[in-house]
């Protein structure tokens, strides 16, 4: 398998486990992505794995959106979900199956910033499910760890784009002394504090 589909394999099984893990009396806990309750970040997952499933697809943004859209729950009350786990498994279903067809890694495909080869948006993707898999971990207590080869790969992209704050999707990074782990490394760049 190509290793940029087993490691989105592995990144989407590792935020599921933690989704599948969250206690009924944990949607509202407050997650280290401070803007979100564990509800919000898994939907905020959910909905991305909604988006890459149609883009992947070859749809474009305004027919993607419209499907997006159109598969969107209820809005959830008082951060209670007890069906986000189940939505989450099946937009990652949806998402595996679209990265992993035939041919699908070769293809471009249209973001907001315009088009994208398909391999470098699972790069992406990868990231974004490793650092989450790590908030929502810390969110509910959740002991195991992230494994090494998702944390590295995420931990290079991160380290290639240097301080993203300026993207307005991240705080400034925090700083970790240099024999700090990877894992430690990852986290302060994206301007969330190790714990």
């Amino acid at each position: 398998m190509d290793d940029v589909l087993a490691r989105f394999g592995s990144a989407q099984r590792e935020f599921g486990a933690r989704v599948n893990a969250v206690a009924e009396d944990q949607w509202s806990a407050r997650t280290p992505d401070t803007e979100w309750s564990v509800a919000d970040l898994v939907e905020h997952l959910i909905e991305e794995h909604r988006w890459a499933a149609a883009l992947v697809h070859g749809q474009d943004l305004e027919s993607a959106g419209k499907v997006v859209e159109g598969s969107r729950s209820l809005p959830v009350d008082g951060g209670v979900g007890a069906n986000l786990a189940q939505e989450w498994d099946e937009a990652a279903a949806a998402s595996a199956e679209a990265f992993t067809a035939p041919g699908a890694l070769d293809r471009d495909v249209e973001l907001s910033r315009g088009a994208t080869p398909v391999r470098r948006y699972a790069e992406e993707m990868v990231f974004d499910l490793t650092v989450h898999a790590w908030d929502l971990g810390q969110a509910i207590g959740y002991g195991d760890p992230l494994p090494d080869d998702l944390v590295s790969a995420s931990y290079s992209e991160v380290a290639e784009l240097g301080d993203m704050s300026g993207s307005g999707h991240f705080k400034p990074p925090v700083d970790v002394p240099g024999d700090a782990s990877t894992l430690d490394k990852l986290v302060a760049a994206t301007g969330r504090h190790p714990r």
